[in-house]
């Protein structure tokens, strides 16, 4: 049996024990007690060192922790470090979670479904739709109880007569458990590690919201993580600044002012497409000679035409007489196939039906159809099919 440091002060990250066994090798290693936390209620491991050897993964195994170190240690006395900056962070991380899921809880009657814990990055899933003037409040409330440095205290109870004073929801075990109280906001059982005011938990922030099924996975940030996030977007706006050639209290202004003009280019491009398709395509059939049948059957090929110029041409062929198109782009390699009133000509169907001889795909009307083949090389086969 491992006697948990952590149980009683989680704020513990130097101990000296023994390892009094071997799990399924020499290097996992079972002490007689030890402050890591192993992966448990959603809560990641702790990481540190065992006489200086890395622990790279702790285990509950129902009364025994398991240590998992990155070389062999034989049975006897070990020193222990636990890593204090990943274990502050997950005190941070975890305090924040029953603070964040006790305020939804009592203000809005949420509960609180699961938890994930991420290495930068956690969530709450909830059992209602989220809005944002909510998630607002259950943020601005959060850190008011952060700035209200309320106690967080360890109590070890029996599960009948915690259930009785008011856990916040109701244990999975038996017998003895431990609780986690915030006065006045919080009772819950719980193994995991946590600071012992509201206050070291820092800022909260909620961050980003998923909406599923009804239910909504709500993400966080809290401590140092909020610093962190909040650095890299200065930074991120730093960069955006320096590029746009402004200061970052300019960037709204710049921002709007240039998606003004991508919208003005885009149009002019699309306008300018039309008119270069148009020209291109009458170009062609001009020089392409009619077949016995009267028909003028037109192919082009392009290695860099955007696929929309090449449609316009395919949809501009319908305004013509008794002409068959063929246009083709190599990468992603598609066919694009078009024939005016009077030929006798379903698009659609001859295009699928010469696609299905290479294995590609598409279709489309009698007048216009489009589609792809797997390789470049397979298209010139296609153009035959359709003009030959």
């Amino acid at each position: 049996m491992t006697e948990r440091l952590y149980y009683h002060d989680a704020a513990v990250c130097s101990f000296d024990g023994a390892i009094v066994a071997h799990g399924v090798d020499v290097q996992h290693a079972i002490l007689d007690r030890s402050a890591f936390y192993p992966t448990s209620g959603g809560q990641p491991h702790d990481t540190g060192t065992l006489n200086g050897v890395p622990v790279i993964d702790v285990i509950d195994e129902d009364d025994r922790v398991v240590h998992v170190l990155d070389a062999p240690l034989p049975l006897g006395p070990v020193h222990g470090e636990v890593d204090p900056v990943r274990r502050r962070d997950h005190m941070q991380q975890h305090t924040a979670q029953h603070l964040l899921s006790a305020i939804a809880a009592s203000r809005f009657g949420w509960e609180t479904i699961s938890v994930h814990f991420g290495a930068g990055h956690s969530s709450i899933e909830f059992d209602a739709a989220a809005g944002d003037a909510e998630l607002h409040d259950l943020e601005v409330t959060a850190n008011g109880a952060v700035s209200a440095a309320r106690p967080v205290t360890v109590s070890f109870e029996e599960s009948a007569g915690a259930l009785a004073r008011g856990l916040r929801k109701a244990p999975t075990r038996s017998g003895a458990i431990r609780i986690v109280t915030i006065e006045g906001l919080d009772r819950s059982a719980c193994g995991g590690t946590h600071v012992s005011s509201t206050s070291a938990i820092g800022a909260i922030m909620v961050h980003g919201v998923e909406r599923v099924r009804g239910h909504s996975r709500v993400g966080f940030l809290a401590g140092d993580r909020v610093l962190r996030h909040l650095h890299e977007r200065e930074e991120l706006l730093a960069r955006t600044a320096e590029a746009s050639s402004c200061a970052i209290d300019e960037l709204p202004e710049i921002a709007a002012k240039r998606q003004t003009e991508l919208r003005v280019q885009r149009e002019r491009i699309e306008t300018l497409e039309r008119e270069v398709a148009t020209a291109r395509l009458h170009a062609l059939v001009a020089a392409t000679a009619p077949d016995s049948d009267g028909l003028r059957r037109v192919v082009y090929r392009s290695e860099r035409d955007s696929p929309t110029l090449l449609r316009t041409m395919a949809q501009d062929v319908t305004t013509l007489d008794r002409v068959v198109f063929v246009a083709t782009l190599s990468s992603p390699p598609t066919v694009f196939f078009a024939t005016s009133p009077g030929t006798g000509i379903d698009a659609g169907a001859l295009l699928k039906a010469a696609l299905g001889t290479v294995g590609g795909r598409g279709g489309g009307s009698p007048k216009a159809a489009q589609g792809t083949v797997t390789r470049p090389e397979l298209l010139s086969g296609v153009v035959d099919r359709l003009v030959g």
